[in-house]
Parts: C-alpha cells; structure tokens; sequence
C-alpha cells in the first residue's frame, strides 16, 4: 500500500477549537508548555493542532519511534533549521544534512565522539570544574545558570580547540557566544529580519562569524600539518576520513565545528542547572547523591574510573532531563501523507510536534509525573518503559552524536559540585522554564552555597 493510500486510511486526530485564521497560534505563542500539555492532556496520545499550518502533537512512544526511526525518512527538518537562511548559518554539517548526504557526515564523525575518543577529555571537565568551585565560597549567592554556562562553555572550547592561545579562546568563547544569541533569535522568532538589513544584532553576528572562522582556519591550517594523533576535537575532525577514503574539507570542518562549539554546551549546562533545581526541593535526593560521592573518599575530584560508583548521579541527571528536557521539542514535516501506528493519518505537508515536555510527563509511564525521583531511571525500573517514552537526545537517525560526550561530562560535575558544596535555592525567587530554542530558567536560578 502506498504511503498516499494508507494515509486516506487513517482516522483524523482530536484536537480543540482554533480561532479564526490564526488557529491556536496566539494559545501556543501565549504559554508553549502549558497549551501542549493541556492539549495531550484532553485530547489524547495524537492532538490536531493549527500553529501556523496543520500540526499533529504526537505523544505516544510507538508514534514517535515511527516517526524518528521506522519511517524517518518521511520526515524531515523544517525550513527553519534546514532552510536556506538556516543552511547560511549552520552549513552543511550533520544539523542541517538529509538522506544519504546525514549518514555519509554521521558515520565520519561518530570516531570524533566514541568512548575511547572522549574520556581523555575526563580530566578537562574536572579540572574546569575544580577551578569554579575554588572561586566559591560558603555562604555566597550564585546565579547557577551563568556560572555553569561559563564551566560547560570554557570546558567545550578547550576540548574543541585543545592547546590553542588563551588569547584566541577567549576571543573564540566571545564570539561563539554572539552567535548563539543570533541563532536564538533565527530560531525563535516567527519573523526574523533578513540578515542584509544593517541592525546591531546582525552587525554583532557578522563579525562574531569572521572570528570565529577566521580562528578555525588557522587552527586546522596548523593540524593539516601535523600528524595525526589523539588530541582535541578538531584535530580529530581534520583527520577523520569518509568511506572513500577522502577527508572534510575546510568548509566542513568549519561548519562542524560551529555546532559542535555551541550545541557541545548550552544543552548540558542547562540540564545540569535543572538537576541542581530538582535535587534543591529534594533533600532526600540530594542526599543520596551526597552520599554516593562522599563514599568515593578521594582527594582528587572524580574520573573516568569513578563512574561505575556514581550510578546514582546519572539517574538524578536523567530524571531532571526528563522533568526539565534541555530540548524541549522537536519539529518534523511530513514529506508524503502517513498513517501513524496508532491509527492516525498524518497528511503531507504537516508539522508534527514531539515534545519531550509532554512525553516525558506522561503518567502512563512515569506516576505522579511532576514529581522529581531518580529510581525512574534505576536498572530495574528502566526496562519496563517503551524505549521512545524518554528522549532527551532525540532518536533513531538523528540520535545527538554527542550523547556520550554530554553523560561524561555532565556525571563528573553533578559530582565535582555535590563533593564540596550543598546547593540551596535561595528564597523568593519564581523559577520559571523559558522554552526558547532551549528549555532555560527564565530569570536564572540563585543558589546559596553551603560548603560540606
């Protein structure tokens, strides 16, 4: 059966009353997380929704694994992220690449991200860690997110750019910065302006792109030179090879390296501040994960070979994604008409909405959802979840390549911190997600420090 036929098949989907023209625009736009939840909530695994053109919210685990596995190909990225304005910004790396052209750039960069490639990077996060924490001191005020934004940021460029001046870092740090504002608002507005049109903030971005490549060039010019060997990332992306034996060129090591050096740490500090929120209204957790690092009796902060004794950490870090999901959504059109396993017909030319917000809230699968407990995520409960219930890193094709890299990362300063100090909120405060691009607190999240 064509895909055409099946879906003249499928039975059409719930949803609620939209408003004329706009359908439920201006309701999503007014309160993202609430309004898909509501409607998940009322109407069901599969929800019709009209934001901007026909959109399906598709909730059930069996659904999405269709949609990001089984029939993925039916499926692609919208025009925001794999458009032409978006390809001016992202290039043609794994973001932005479909079909053959996305495996063919997955399968040479997934060396640059095996185990054995990323634990030398161990010591890095610790180290970074180390030096935070010896700028804290007990009893002060932080505002969490900025701090471990700087940490996760400062860790990435040294991974990525390795023994480079800290001069051309820090101009790297600052630039990279710059541009994820631009991509916040590429991505986060219904209507950017065009780049061409001489605002500060293009002005800002066009000039942060220049440093950026301008210190990207230079640095693979060097390690073209040199011989291959282990090494930071982009070392490992100049001598990585394709299939055929061919290796990137310039532009696509550039291209790479731009989205590793943003995606590879606002996702990770932004889950671990979470954590750090949930663990905060829970002292029991926060307890056990004390007590699991404490039970290490090292002098040193964590490594590679700690990890087997920090399961508890992880689960605590996979319970706040669940709870607070960096990426909170993704966005998927229909290439051709499509009959969903649940039954559901799915037109060409739809979004489709997956939120992870939603998924991983569903009580089906996770009773008295909003409640923050990391046993979720214990060896003997995991198993009894459909596989697509959890996605914090996406699926199928398009699994984030840099998964490991994030659990390593994120494990070892979920440990480092919780060696030396106790976290706090401090009171008064609304904690409020702001689900842009990214799920972030909205205004921050102060801690006070408690030295252990």
């Amino acid at each position: 059966m064509s895909s055409t036929t099946a879906a003249l098949d499928g039975v059409e989907a719930p949803g609620p009353p939209g408003l004329p023209r706009i359908g439920h625009l201006r309701a999503f736009l007014r309160d993202k997380l609430g309004f898909l939840s509501h409607c998940a909530t009322t109407y069901g695994d599969v929800v019709r929704l009209e934001i901007g053109a026909r959109t399906y919210l598709v909730s059930h685990p069996e659904d999405v694994k269709h949609i990001l596995l089984s029939n993925c190909d039916n499926y692609a990225k919208t025009s925001r992220i794999a458009g032409r304005r978006a390809r001016r910004f992202f290039g043609d790396g794994v973001v932005t690449a479909g079909g053959q052209a996305h495996l063919r750039q997955r399968r040479a960069l997934q060396p640059v991200f095996h185990r054995a490639a990323i634990e030398p990077f161990a010591a890095l996060m610790v180290q970074g860690a180390e030096a935070m924490l010896a700028r804290w001191r007990d009893g002060i005020e932080i505002d969490l997110n900025a701090e471990i934004l700087e940490l996760t940021q400062r860790i990435m460029m040294r991974a990525l750019l390795g023994s480079e001046s800290e001069r051309d870092v820090a101009r790297f740090a600052r630039a990279i910065s710059q541009r994820r504002r631009y991509q916040e608002y590429l991505l986060g507005r219904i209507f950017p302006i065009p780049e061409s049109v001489p605002t500060r903030l293009n002005r800002v971005y066009r000039h942060a792109s220049r440093e950026i490549d301008a210190i990207i060039d230079a640095a693979v010019r060097r390690r073209r030179r040199a011989a291959p060997g282990p090494g930071d990332m982009l070392s490992m992306l100049v001598h990585v090879r394709y299939d055929d034996g061919s290796r990137m060129s310039d532009r696509q090591i550039r291209d790479e390296a731009r989205t590793l050096a943003i995606a590879g740490y606002e996702t990770l500090a932004e889950a671990l501040c979470w954590t750090w929120y949930a663990l905060a209204t829970s002292p029991v957790a926060e307890a056990k994960v004390a007590e699991e690092v404490s039970a290490l009796a090292v002098e040193r902060g964590p490594g590679v070979a700690d990890l087997p004794r920090l399961a508890y950490c992880r689960m605590a870090l996979a319970e706040g994604m669940r709870l607070y999901p960096p990426t909170w959504i993704f966005v998927r059109v229909a290439r051709t008409g499509d009959v969903l396993p649940s039954g559901v017909r799915v037109p060409a030319g739809a979004k489709v909405y997956l939120c992870q917000w939603v998924i991983h809230r569903n009580p089906r699968y996770y009773p008295d959802p909003q409640r923050f407990d990391p046993e979720r995520f214990s060896a003997v409960a995991m198993p009894s979840r459909p596989r697509f219930s959890y996605i914090p890193f996406g699926g199928g094709r398009r699994l984030c390549i840099g998964e490991e890299f994030a659990w390593l990362e994120g494990v070892l300063l979920l440990a480092c911190v919780a060696r030396r100090f106790r976290l706090a909120l401090v009171p008064g405060q609304v904690i409020e997600p702001d689900p842009n691009v990214t799920l972030r607190p909205k205004r921050g999240i102060w801690m006070r420090l408690h030295a252990r």
